[in-house]
């Protein structure tokens, strides 16, 4: 018995080894070394967590579980959509498929990690697609929200400060006295001070001032999140970055829609009675915005209201912002589309201004088949979120 016991691996043994069974996902086991290269997989497309094991085992999970529903539907990848997959992947980064292999390979990933994660994303989104899209209605009045200025997706920018503290080992007794005098740190100056005193990032001699706006949505998670909410002042960290522990101080904050001014265009009514701010023109002004909820009803209204105004009294106006006047692109820029304002007299005429809509109009506007399918695949995302966590409520996960 003895001799045996030595000759054989024990219990132990066989559950670290690489081609074990770590966990199953409804009796199909996910082993160790798909694990140890899941953890590779995502280090190199740069997912990072402070669980890099439990992110990797999260992430099989969910691949399994699409695969396994997938082809229990009767799905199927073929080459060609494989092969299409690898190359759009690798295309993100500038590369073939080819050479994203050959940089895989010498991060010591295999060639079937980044397969499979190719095959069950494409058979999963064939599975939604198929599922989901006769319930998706997009409509023109919809793709015409997402193009103009109003549906350009808002940027929250912020100036701030940083210290960052180096994790290396001759540091660390120093490191752990300084913490938690950055944490009650609560004037602007008190962290420049610390900045210059302590900082290792090349701002220190600035006091750890960033003097441009930077896009949170370019911050590491853990940052972008507390820096949408912090008050202004308040100093986040510390944060684990590779090599230091980061102190952010927030500054100011700003949201804005990441829109140049020559490439928005406005489409607008622009009217001008007769008499200035007369009494009887206020009273129109207040009927017409009682009358009209829309660009289509204003010159009808206008015409019936005024008839000596004529149809190019009332013709709708589009042209770049950047070309229309400054008054009256200044009384535009407060409106609302589909909103009326009457502040501005010119000549003696009261200028009646609607906003029928603000659009970009530049050259890289996508196509509106574009938006749409933008559109769709953005619907189609919280019915894939919702069956994926359905097959996970539903699935029998068990570890040995």
């Amino acid at each position: 018995m003895t001799l045996l016991a030595a000759g054989l691996p024990t219990s132990r043994a066989l559950a670290q080894s690489p081609f074990a069974a770590a966990l199953y996902v409804n009796d199909s086991a996910i082993t160790n070394y798909e694990i140890t290269q899941k953890m590779k997989f995502l280090e190199f497309i740069g997912v990072t967590s402070a669980d890099p094991r439990q992110l990797a085992i999260e992430r099989l999970i969910e691949d399994r579980l699409q695969l396994q529903e997938g082809t229990r539907l009767g799905g199927r990848v073929t080459p060609d959509q494989l092969d299409s997959g690898l190359q759009e992947f690798a295309a993100r980064a500038e590369l073939t498929a080819e050479e994203m292999f050959e940089r895989m390979d010498q991060a010591g990933i295999d060639r079937e990690t980044f397969v499979s994660f190719i095959r069950s994303g494409i058979m999963w989104r064939e599975l939604i697609r198929a599922l989901y899209s006769p319930q998706v209605n997009i409509t023109e009045s919809m793709i015409d929200q997402a193009l103009s200025v109003e549906g350009v997706q808002p940027v929250t920018e912020v100036l701030m400060s940083e210290i960052f503290l180096p994790t290396d080992p001759q540091y660390a007794e120093a490191v752990q006295r300084i913490v938690p005098q950055i944490q009650r740190i609560r004037s602007e100056t008190e962290f420049a001070n610390a900045a210059r005193q302590v900082s290792a990032a090349p701002t220190a001699t600035a006091g750890g001032r960033i003097d441009r706006w930077v896009n949170v949505a370019a911050m590491p998670a853990p940052v972008a999140r507390a820096m949408e909410n912090a008050g202004i002042g308040a100093v986040v960290g510390p944060i684990e970055v590779p090599g230091a522990l980061a102190f952010f101080q927030l500054r100011a904050r700003r949201n804005s829609r990441s829109v140049p001014d020559s490439a928005i265009e406005l489409a607008y009514h622009r009217t001008g009675l007769p008499g200035g701010r007369s009494g009887e023109n206020t009273a129109l002004v207040e009927q017409f915005q009682a009358q009209i909820d829309s660009c289509v009803d204003y010159p009808a209204t206008l015409l019936r209201a005024v008839p000596q105004l004529t149809d190019a009294d009332v013709a709708e106006i589009t042209r770049p912002q950047a070309d229309v006047d400054a008054n009256t692109r200044a009384e535009l820029e407060r409106l609302n589309p589909g909103q009326i304002s009457a502040n501005l007299v010119e000549n003696n005429q009261l200028v009646v201004l609607m906003l029928c809509r603000r659009s970009v109009s530049n050259e890289s506007v996508p196509s509106r088949e574009t938006v749409r399918m933008a559109l769709l695949n953005r619907a189609l995302e919280g019915h894939s979120m919702l069956y994926l966590q359905r097959l996970r409520a539903d699935a029998e996960i068990r570890y040995p």
